[in-house]
């Protein structure tokens, strides 16, 4: 389709694509403060509470992109497709916020290397999925599949740094500490995977709609 499939915009669909790109923004804001939370852990407790403001904005965004869905006759995506984005964003910034949570609950007293490795992946994720929602309404499928594998690579790489440090995990002899550490691992992984659904929808939308 020459001119992408948003060549004609109407109000609600400028609306629908500003409210995506407003969740992939708090989403990286999210990220951000995560990664520097682990890196400045003496700011833990205090980042801890922004995420859960930016957790509970999110919120307010998906809920608002479900009901502009829900009012809107034609959308300029499928409905399906835009209700299974934002759902997975949300589910990034649910671990996200998980993560820090469980670092301030188990009274985690120093964070590993691998939890920061895993956050700045997180980071780099949100940030190609951010740059995914500004292109959506262009319709190039080469730079939104370009966007979907830099996320891909994200979690793979996640996947490798997630097996070290479970490895290393075990080899201490505190199985407390194995605990709360893995459960945190766990979080970090999973916000990971969110970003790796994430890039499927992206592919699949770049691919349908060409």
């Amino acid at each position: 389709m020459a001119g992408g499939w948003l060549s004609w915009v109407r109000a609600n669909d400028v609306e629908i694509m500003a409210v995506l790109e407003n969740q992939a923004s708090n989403l990286v804001k999210a990220t951000s403060v995560l990664a520097e939370s682990i890196s400045d852990y003496s700011t833990l407790k205090e980042k801890n509470t922004v995420l859960k403001n930016l957790e509970h904005e999110g919120d307010q965004l998906t809920h608002k992109l479900f009901t502009i869905i829900d009012k809107t006759f034609v959308t300029p995506l499928d409905k399906e497709d835009i209700s299974e984005l934002t759902s997975t964003i949300d589910q990034v910034l649910d671990a996200t916020y998980g993560t820090s949570d469980r670092l301030v609950l188990f009274k985690i007293q120093k964070p590993s290397r691998y939890m920061q490795e895993l956050a700045n992946l997180l980071l780099t994720a949100s940030q190609e999925i951010y740059k995914a929602s500004t292109e959506l309404h262009k319709g190039k499928r080469e730079n939104l599949i370009q966007r979907s594998k830099a996320i891909s690579r994200c979690e793979h790489e996640g996947d490798n740094v997630y097996r070290v440090a479970i490895a290393d995990l075990f080899e201490t002899d505190n199985p407390i500490e194995i605990i709360k550490s893995k459960e945190v691992y766990e979080t970090l992984e999973s916000a990971l995977d969110r970003s790796r659904d994430v890039a499927d929808v992206i592919e699949d939308i770049a691919l349908k709609y060409h």
